[in-house]
């Protein structure tokens, strides 16, 4: 028998010569026949994906690639200015043997965290740079500059105390290390929709195996799984993306579950109360279509698959 129009094995032949009159054994045998379709389903939803346009695993790449390389070389400049810290502090004591290294490190620094917020685009590039170089006509104001101090200047020409500088090279610092977050909000709507993306592809294939096998349990309830996948699998990319810590309740849990999540992203404000008490009802249906002693009706998967397409596009 063919399966969605696809060449794969029908579980339910598999079954032709188990014994009916063995309630129990039936029951584990449909359990098996609808993790077969599911996982037949799924292999089908890859080899289908190849067809997709490009865009959505070329967006997926460049997100994760430019958020893993910023956070690298954010870390690499953090550790630069912790060597800074310790040669500000001998420029201080005037200690010139540190002149010539601190100069080198305070340039690479400087130039380094300007360039990375240069070419992300962040907001605190203007502010960054004030910091370093002030734009006032007051000449008063130069002997505040960071510049003077990272470049390792004659000591004459410094107008701040070390906690003065301090202060303005914690500040600096701490721009670019927000630059991470700015990128990640940035891109935030990006990894939400390529979510959707995914998810919507997988309701297709749960509505199809409805549609064709209306008359059929076990392909009915594999389509009410397949959806659960797709929703759940969806929420928690977008918690993930979101660095939500979800709390196991209770807390002896060896992981955290669906209730878990829901719970976290209303707290969150991901999802309102009226969502989380349709994701319960939906969820309770998907948890029927996965046990075969539950009943399950077609009218109930179909709205499992519809209203989770439809929370899927608003829950972003």
């Amino acid at each position: 028998m063919r399966l969605g129009g696809i060449g794969l094995v029908d579980p339910l032949e598999l079954g032709a010569q188990q014994n009916s009159d063995q309630p129990e054994i039936a029951v584990s045998f449909q359990a098996n026949a609808i993790r077969i379709v599911v996982s037949q389903s799924c292999q089908t939803r890859i080899m289908e994906s190849r067809h997709q346009p490009p865009w959505i695993l070329l967006h997926s790449v460049a997100v994760n690639t430019r958020l893993i390389q910023l956070q690298q070389r954010i870390a690499q400049l953090e550790t630069v200015a912790e060597e800074i810290v310790l040669l500000v502090d001998r420029y201080y004591r005037d200690d010139h043997s540190a002149d010539s290294e601190l100069s080198i490190k305070g340039q690479k620094w400087y130039r380094g965290s300007r360039e990375l917020l240069a070419q992300n685009n962040i907001s605190s590039l203007a502010e960054f740079e004030e910091c370093y170089r002030s734009t006032s006509n007051d000449r008063r104001d130069a002997y505040y500059n960071l510049e003077h101090v990272l470049s390792a200047k004659d000591r004459r020409q410094i107008g701040m105390t070390l906690p003065q500088f301090s202060d303005g090279f914690r500040k600096c610092r701490a721009l670019l290390s927000a630059a991470e977050d700015e990128l990640f909000s940035r891109e935030l709507p990006i990894v939400s929709q390529l979510s959707f993306v995914v998810a919507s592809n997988e309701l297709d294939t749960a509505e199809k195996l409805v549609t064709e096998h209306r008359s059929d349990d076990v392909m009915v309830r594999a389509a009410g799984v397949i959806g659960r996948v797709a929703l759940e699998r969806h929420l928690w990319t977008l918690a993930e993306s979101r660095t939500l810590t979800i709390p196991k309740n209770p807390p002896t849990k060896k992981a955290a579950e669906v209730s878990d999540l829901l719970n976290a992203l209303m707290k969150q404000s991901v999802i309102t109360q009226v969502q989380r008490s349709q994701l319960d009802s939906l969820f309770t249906v998907a948890n029927h279509c996965a046990h075969p002693k539950e009943p399950v009706r077609v009218e109930d998967v179909e709205r499992l698959i519809r209203e989770g397409r439809t929370l899927t596009t608003v829950i972003m």
